[in-house]
């Protein structure tokens, strides 16, 4: 029970990042859609499940050692190129995207030097990357309790400062500001799906304990799940107050008093540290089998890449990659869907 729960705080800490911790994307996938968006939450719970199941199978039966291997083995070569390029993009710029973004907190309650901040996030993250998948494990069984804790601190203190009632009016009046929240949930499931396949393949074919791996991708399916339930109805009693923050989190606990706040800032600084790690950790592993480099190497060139589009800034490159990583991760998934069907 102990390596299942290891696992499931492999996925949660993958999946949850700086945007799930603050509460932007489950604003933007799930609580603009209204009620709707509860139905959308389910749909991405059965679906993590479905297709985390699939590429743990296919990465144990074909010893398939990175994303890179899985992509090609699913798409064939040309089309694996493509979309192996895209992910790989993508982790990259999910790697630049929490550089920056750390940095950025740093900067704004620290006062550190957005420099400095920046060096010392990516000093960090080397230290912590080296030591692989005992790093990556050990970090995300100390952050993911944190980060939980925080997130049901603040659905506890929304629900005891709001009578049952009052709740279920919320929820029930919340109106869609946006249409088709089943393609929004697909599009947040796939994108999420292929970062954590990103972790899970070279993570799979490390482990030596394989047994462990649907049941704690399952149980981390469920956690995150009921964490991204709290965070949007939470988002939705204070609605359409909360619909106008960047950080929806930092308000709620805000509004809870003067405790919670630097707990929720701290917790969103350690999801961007987490995946961070996790997409250096997937980028570096996929790139010692592709070009023959030790895992260290390859992580010196990853962040020597990633620091100069660090100061780009946190919001442009979410707008910039999210929408074609979206679209390429439901491809990936059907792809895997269909290759699973023949390898049965």
């Amino acid at each position: 029970m102990k390596e299942n729960f290891k696992i499931a705080s492999v996925i949660i800490g993958t999946i949850v990042g700086a945007g799930l911790a603050s509460g932007q994307e489950v604003l933007q996938f799930f609580s603009l859609y209204g009620k709707k968006g509860f139905i959308g939450i389910i749909i991405c719970c059965i679906f993590y499940i479905f297709f985390l199941k699939i590429i743990i199978k296919l990465s144990i039966k074909n010893d398939l050692k990175s994303y890179k291997e899985l992509t090609y083995f699913i798409l064939g070569r040309k089309l694996g190129a493509l979309i192996d390029f895209i992910i790989s993009f993508f982790l990259f710029g999910g790697n630049v995207i929490m550089l920056s973004g750390g940095a950025a907190l740093l900067n704004e309650y620290l006062n550190i030097p957005k420099t400095y901040a920046i060096f010392i996030m990516s000093l960090s993250s080397f230290i912590m990357a080296i030591y692989s998948t005992k790093g990556l494990v050990k970090l995300n069984s100390i952050i993911v309790p944190f980060s939980s804790a925080i997130i049901l601190l603040i659905g506890a203190s929304v629900l005891i400062n709001n009578s049952p009632q009052y709740i279920y009016n919320q929820i029930y009046s919340s109106l869609p500001i946006k249409s088709n929240f089943i393609l929004s949930s697909i599009l947040y499931a796939s994108f999420n799906t292929v970062s954590a396949s990103g972790v899970l393949c070279p993570l799979v074919h490390e482990y030596k304990e394989k047994k462990h791996f649907i049941s704690g991708c399952t149980i981390g399916s469920i956690v995150l799940t009921i964490l991204v339930l709290i965070i949007n109805l939470s988002i939705i009693v204070y609605a359409p107050k909360s619909y106008y923050f960047e950080i929806p989190n930092l308000y709620l606990s805000k509004v809870s008093g003067s405790l919670l706040p630097p707990f929720v800032s701290a917790a969103i600084l350690l999801e961007m540290f987490s995946t961070e790690i996790s997409d250096l950790y997937s980028i570096a592993k996929a790139f010692q089998f592709s070009f023959k480099i030790s895992y260290i190497n390859a992580l010196i060139i990853i962040i020597l890449f990633s620091v100069p589009f660090a100061f780009i800034g946190f919001s442009n490159l979410i707008n910039i990659l999210y929408p074609a990583f979206g679209a390429a991760g439901i491809l990936f998934c059907a792809a895997c869907m269909v290759k699973y069907d023949r390898n049965l």
